[in-house]
């Protein structure tokens, strides 16, 4: 064990459960998850960026995106797709670092379900952190912008 990582402490984990109604076919929001382009546009908080360098969207397709600070992009995301149901659900991997540090590991599940005005998107992040319980907040407001932006995006 590193240095490093004997002065952090014990991982901290939780499941953080989200979800969101839009108010477009479920077919639309699929796609705008899909499409890696529409995806790089909604899929990071306001003033922030992320290059996706690797994204093979289907089961047992790596994902490999920096992201942060304009310009810095100092995060490094990579994962996989474990599971695509095309238009219902899909499974992936995500590990997250700055610097060579792993930050934290999760697995998140993502489910599209038609509703009378539209679409209800779920999300289901198991993460361990392993750098405190500043990640797992980080996490959860993540996830909560790039929902509501994810329906932002198909308004406008």
């Amino acid at each position: 064990m590193s240095d490093a990582s004997s002065v952090q402490g014990a991982p901290v984990t939780a499941t953080i459960s989200l979800g969101a109604d839009i108010e477009h076919p479920t077919s639309a929001v699929w796609k705008a998850f899909a499409d890696v382009d529409q995806r790089v546009r909604w899929g990071v908080p306001e003033g922030e960026a992320m290059i996706c360098d690797v994204d093979e969207f289907r089961p047992g397709g790596s994902i490999r995106a920096r992201c942060g600070t304009p310009g810095a992009l100092e995060f490094v995301s990579a994962g996989q797709y474990c599971a695509v149901e095309d238009e219902r659900w899909l499974v992936t991997t995500e590990t997250l670092t700055r610097d060579g540090q792993i930050l934290s590991t999760a697995i998140i599940t993502w489910t599209f379900t038609a509703t009378a005005s539209g679409t209800r998107v779920e999300l289901v992040d198991q993460v361990v952190s392993f750098v405190g319980q500043g990640m797992i907040d980080g996490h959860r407001n993540g996830h909560d912008i790039c929902l509501r932006q994810l329906g932002d995006h198909l308004s406008a």
